[in-house]
């Protein structure tokens, strides 16, 4: 073999090393790079169901959501907000409990238990002064940071029927 077949061969033995051993570094520099994300995500998700959902700090939205963001198909949010206010109103001291978070891709996925005392109208029911306790869900999709795409559910169902007391609810 000549000496510039013997060098180029062990210039393209060593390319392919090289190679080789960024590959996986590249994979996982992904996978680190994707996980920061899921991890920034999820806490975009916890911070506004903190602070507009638990506290009711409904004029923070524009720090969460994008513009053009919609809640269950609705790109109307001020129903949303509404509804968020007019629960505040009647549960005052309402808290959300992230039961369970999961993140993948740009959605988010939150379990959540809300526990409240109902001591102001809602539904058209008067305050009972009933503890209440009923389970949520919330999936998120997020883009550059803010929530584009929310589609929630909560057993509204079993909220009614605690506060009518024919449901049982959480002790204080």
């Amino acid at each position: 073999m000549s000496p510039l077949f013997t060098s180029a061969m062990a210039l393209f033995t060593s390319s392919m090393a090289l190679a080789m051993a960024i590959a996986p570094t590249a994979s996982a520099a992904q996978s680190i790079s994707d996980q920061s994300l899921a991890d920034r995500n999820k806490a975009t998700v916890r911070a506004y169901l903190g602070e507009i959902t638990q506290h009711g700090y409904v004029a923070s939205r524009e720090r969460y959501f994008a513009p053009a963001a919609t809640f269950n198909g609705d790109a109307d949010l001020a129903v949303q907000m509404a509804r968020i206010a007019a629960m505040r109103r009647a549960f005052p001291d309402m808290e959300v409990v992230i039961e369970q978070q999961i993140a993948e891709g740009p959605w988010v996925a939150t379990r959540v238990i809300h526990r409240g005392t109902h001591t102001g109208e809602f539904a058209g029911i008067p305050a009972t002064g009933r503890r209440v306790a009923y389970a949520g869900t919330a999936m998120d999709r997020l883009e550059d940071g803010k929530v584009v795409e929310m589609w929630h559910t909560a057993n509204m169902h079993l909220l009614m029927r605690q506060i009518t007391g024919d449901g049982s609810a959480q002790p204080k």
